[in-house]
C-alpha cells in the first residue's frame, strides 16, 4: 500500500512579514503588498514595483555573524525552515531539532528546495568590490553565498540534515518540483522526514534585469503602479516579482500519527509535464498543462467534481493566462465554470522559485478558515478568461476539502498538485 504523505509544519515569509498569520490577515484586509522598488536604481528596467519585504530583521532568528556570510534568499530559507520545524513540534527548546539527540541524527531527514535566481544581492555587491577595490576586498564567502543550491547547504548545516538533498530550478515551478520530489522520497522510503519549499530574493540590479530580458514582466509597473500585477484581467501585461519563502515539513501519515503530530493536510496527487513548444512561451493550446492537472487528480483518485478550489499559476502574461484557462477547461470539462479560481499572489507579487510554496501555504490557510482569498486587481476578465475567478473580496465557502494548485515555469514547465483535508 502506498504511504500517505501529510504536512505537519509550515513556515512562511512574505512581502507582508514573517509568519502565515500576517500573510493571511493582510490578504483578508485587501491590502496590496506591492511597492515601488527603492533599494536600487530601477532606471534600467520597466518593472519598477514588486512585493518587497521592507524593514526586515533576521536577528530574532539568526546571529549577525551568520547573516553576514549568506545572501538574503538563504536568510529567508533558514527562517522559514525554523518556523516550519517549530510548527511541526520538531525543535527542542525552540532551537535544536529533535534528531540532534538521536544516534543517527539527521540521516533520515532530507531537504528539497526550489529557487530561480540564486543570491545576486550578495554577488553583485562583491563583484562591485572586485572591480572598484580589487580582489582583497571580495568576501571569502562569495563562492558559497550566491549559487542557487546555497540555501540547501545552509539549511542542512544549520539544522544537521544529513539525508536526501536536492535543489530545483524551474522558474515559477521550482518549489512545486521540490515538494513533489520530497513526497516521492517519503513514499519510496528514502527518508522519514522531508523539509521542502522555496525561497526567492530577486531585487537587485542584475537579477531584475534578468527577469526584464525575458519579456514577460509588466510594463505598467514602469509608472510605479501598485496594481500592475493583474492575472486574468483585461489589462494584464506581465509578471511582477515578489520576495520571500515558504517551507513545509512532510512526513508519512503513520509516522506523524505515531509521534502525535498535528496533521495540516494531505498531499494526494501530483504530476508534471512539459509543453516542448518554445524556450520562453507556453503552448497556447494548454493541452500538456491540462494533462498535468488530470494526472494529479488521477493519482489522488478523485474526479474533477471533487475539487473545491483551484489556486491558479496566474502569471498575468496574456498568452499564459489564456492558455491556463484553456487547460482548466480541458482538465475539468463541464465542472470548470463552477469551480472558484483563486490568484492571491496578485496582491503581493509572484515569488518565482517560491511561488508554488506560498500558494500551498495559502491553500492550507484557506482550508483552515474555510475562506477562499481574492485576486486583487482582477476587475474585468480578459477575453477568453471565463472562469469563476474570486475577485475583489474573499469568498466564504461551505467547505474546502480539496484544492488543486497549479504552477508553470518559463517555456511551459507545468506542475499540478491535489491537496486534501486530512481525513484520518
Amino acid at each position: 500500500m502506498t504511504a500517505k504523505i501529510v504536512i505537519t509544519g509550515m513556515g512562511v515569509i512574505s512581502p507582508y512579514g514573517i509568519g502565515p498569520d500576517i500573510l493571511w490577515d493582510s490578504l483578508m484586509r485587501g491590502e496590496s503588498g506591492l511597492k515601488p522598488l527603492t533599494n536600487f536604481d530601477t532606471s534600467h528596467i520597466q518593472c519598477r514595483v514588486g512585493g518587497q519585504l521592507l524593514d526586515f530583521s533576521p536577528q530574532p532568528y539568526l546571529p549577525p555573524r551568520l547573516t553576514r556570510k549568506i545572501d538574503r534568499f538563504s536568510t529567508f530559507g533558514l527562517i522559514a525552515t525554523h518556523l516550519a520545524l517549530q510548527n511541526a513540534g520538531l525543535l527542542l527548546d525552540g532551537k535544536k531539532p529533535v534528531w540532534s539527540q538521536q544516534e543517527q541524527g539527521g540521516n533520515r531527514v532530507g531537504i528539497t528546495i526550489g529557487n530561480n535566481l540564486g543570491g545576486w544581492e550578495f554577488a553583485e555587491r562583491e563583484l562591485r568590490n572586485l572591480w572598484q577595490k580589487g580582489p582583497r576586498d571580495v568576501s571569502p564567502y562569495m563562492a558559497t553565498a550566491w549559487f542557487p543550491a546555497a540555501v540547501q547547504g545552509n539549511v542542512s548545516i544549520h539544522f544537521g540534515i544529513k539525508g536526501v538533498g536536492r535543489t530545483f530550478l524551474s522558474d515559477r515551478a521550482s518549489s512545486a518540483l521540490a515538494i513533489f520530489h520530497a513526497a516521492d522520497c517519503l513514499q519510496r522510503g528514502r527518508a522519514d522526514v522531508m523539509i521542502a519549499g522555496g525561497t526567492e530574493a530577486p531585487f537587485s540590479p542584475y537579477a531584475a534585469l534578468c527577469y526584464e530580458t525575458s519579456g514577460l514582466m509588466s510594463r505598467q509597473a514602469s509608472t510605479g503602479s501598485t496594481s500592475a500585477y493583474r492575472p486574468f484581467d483585461r489589462a494584464h501585461d506581465g509578471l511582477v516579482a515578489g520576495e520571500g519563502a515558504a517551507f513545509f515539513v512532510l512526513e508519512r501519515a503513520e509516522d506523524a500519527e505515531k509521534r502525535g503530530a498535528t496533521i495540516l493536510a494531505e498531499l494526494t496527487g501530483w504530476a508534471t509535464t512539459n509543453d516542448g513548444y518554445d524556450l520562453v512561451h507556453a503552448a497556447p493550446d494548454g493541452k500538456r498543462y491540462a494533462d498535468a492537472m488530470t494526472h494529479a487528480m488521477q493519482r489522488a483518485d478523485i474526479t474533477a467534481d471533487k475539487v473545491d478550489c483551484i489556486f491558479a499559476a496566474g502569471s498575468a502574461v496574456p498568452d499564459e493566462d489564456i492558455s491556463e484557462t484553456r487547460a482548466i477547461h480541458q482538465a475539468f470539462g463541464e465542472n470548470a465554470s463552477h469551480i472558484p479560481v483563486s490568484v492571491p499572489k496578485s496582491a503581493f507579487g509572484n515569488l518565482f522559485g517560491a511561488a508554488f510554496a506560498v500558494d500551498l501555504a495559502l491553500a492550507l490557510l484557506a482550508m483552515q478558515q474555510q475562506v477562499i482569498p481574492a485576486a486583487l486587481h482582477l476587475e474585468q476578465p480578459a477575453q477568453e478568461c471565463d472562469l469563476d475567478y474570486v475577485t475583489a473580496d474573499h469568498r466564504p465557502a461551505a467547505h474546502i476539502d480539496c484544492c488543486l494548485l497549479n504552477a508553470r515555469g518559463i517555456g511551459g514547465a507545468n506542475a499540478a498538485m491535489c491537496l486534501q483535508r486530512w481525513q484520518g
